[in-house]
């Protein structure tokens, strides 16, 4: 048993309609459930209630354990003054506020339905191997009743990204250019030079990136150098231009190159940093004012078309410096592209529009609709309860599993509450 199925019982007026006692014998009417307290303090605050003829408002705090009260220390917690009730399983002591006042309590357990009490325990009892504890269960879920949640949960995924986005715009003085050309080279870097191509940004100021995207070069020879990968004597002609170029540019914008050094190793070529490095300078010198552009892309067809270049002729012929290749264009892929869409650009929109207090979601979830699913160890371990078909049920099943599932939270989740109620 845990404390989040009292939480149930109560938020969801299963208590409702019976008549309750205090272990006093006090009559109990609820009058209003209160706002239940995700944070520290008591569970619900303001609750509204008549004991033993008597109104009350204050707060309801709840435990397994009466005894609780005590092991958490509450009874000399000021914020716990205002409690007007304890809601518990099992009554095994008095307890009192830090005034010395009683506090009327509640058991629940004898109000409560065995066969509800029944289908929540079935729902923790896990199995060996089960991937989630509704697994048995999963299959019996109204699809529209998932997606509904499965929506819910990107949205609640977008939020938490925007913590991250509202950090790297304080850096930037709310300069939402600078901070979108941070987070897509973060995007750009892929997972093992994330952390090194979003130092390599913030290492720039962006009115220089601006000045110098009007001539491609300059700017992949200042990305290039600031990554330190414009360090050594070469033979190669273009890297000897490039190397100038930087060198000039590095002396006239007082540049201090990147301390993060760039990994090659296991990557696959295509995401070489010479050949992303290359592909987002050719992007900056297409749109040089980028998230202004991107801010008026409505569809995942529209981000595409901003998306379509190709690294330096150069790279056609090379991954690495000095050392030729069999030819081919270095295109921004279409898989890589919804990546970023994924990744990046959705999350930026999502929390531009509800900087403004445009309300665009909408449009988001119909772009993440059209995105292929994502393949990693949790999505794989949902397509065995159910087809996953799109970006956006993946990044919610990313949302839910780590928050909800490995942590017991079923009964915080809809499809928990929805198995608990069938």
């Amino acid at each position: 048993m845990q404390e989040d199925f009292i939480h149930y019982l109560w938020k969801f007026k299963k208590l409702s309609g019976q008549e309750l006692l205090t272990t006093d014998g006090e009559a109990v009417k609820i009058k209003s459930l209160g706002t239940h307290n995700l944070f520290s303090g008591p569970d619900f605050f303001n609750a509204r209630l008549e004991i033993d003829g008597q109104d009350w408002a204050g707060n309801i705090e709840m435990h397994i354990k009466a005894s609780d009260w005590y092991l958490h220390g509450h009874d000399d917690d000021p914020a716990y003054a205002n409690v007007i009730l304890h809601v518990v399983w099992t009554h095994d002591a008095e307890i009192t506020r830090r005034d010395g006042v009683d506090i009327p309590v509640l058991e629940v357990s004898q109000y409560v339905d065995p066969n509800l009490t029944q289908s929540y325990r079935q729902l923790f009892d896990v199995k060996n191997n089960q991937f989630i504890n509704c697994e048995p269960q999963f299959s019996f879920i109204d699809s529209f009743k998932r997606d509904q949640w499965l929506e819910k949960l990107f949205i609640e995924r977008l939020s938490q990204k925007s913590d991250r986005i509202q950090h790297i715009l304080d850096q930037n003085t709310n300069d939402w250019e600078a901070a979108f050309f941070q987070l897509l080279s973060r995007s750009f870097g892929t997972k093992t030079n994330a952390d090194a191509f979003e130092q390599l940004a913030s290492s720039i100021n962006q009115s220089v990136v601006r000045k110098l995207a009007n001539d491609a070069l300059q700017l992949e020879a200042v990305l290039l150098g600031q990554a330190g990968l414009l360090q050594k004597s070469r033979k190669d002609s273009y890297y000897k231009d490039l190397a100038e170029a930087y060198a000039f540019a590095k002396a006239k914008y007082q540049l201090h190159p990147s301390l993060t050094p760039m990994k090659f190793f296991r990557l696959r070529p295509a995401n070489y940093p010479t050949i992303r490095i290359s592909q987002l300078a050719r992007l900056y010198q297409k749109k040089p004012v980028f998230f202004g552009a991107l801010l008026l892309a409505k569809s995942r067809t529209d981000i595409h078309q901003l998306f379509e270049v190709q690294a330096a002729k150069y790279w056609d012929t090379h991954h690495v410096f000095d050392k030729r290749t069999d030819e081919r264009q270095k295109v921004l892929t279409t898989d890589f592209i919804d990546l970023l869409i994924i990744n990046c650009i959705v999350p930026i929109k999502f929390m531009h529009a509800k900087t403004v207090g445009s309300d665009i979601t909408e449009e988001l979830l119909e772009i993440m609709y059209q995105l292929k699913p994502e393949k990693n160890n949790v999505t794989r371990g949902f397509k065995t309860l159910f087809k996953v078909e799109n970006a956006l049920q993946t990044q919610s099943l990313l949302q839910l599993k780590p928050n909800y599932c490995d942590v017991n939270k079923c009964l915080s989740c809809d499809i928990g509450i929805a198995l608990l109620r069938s």
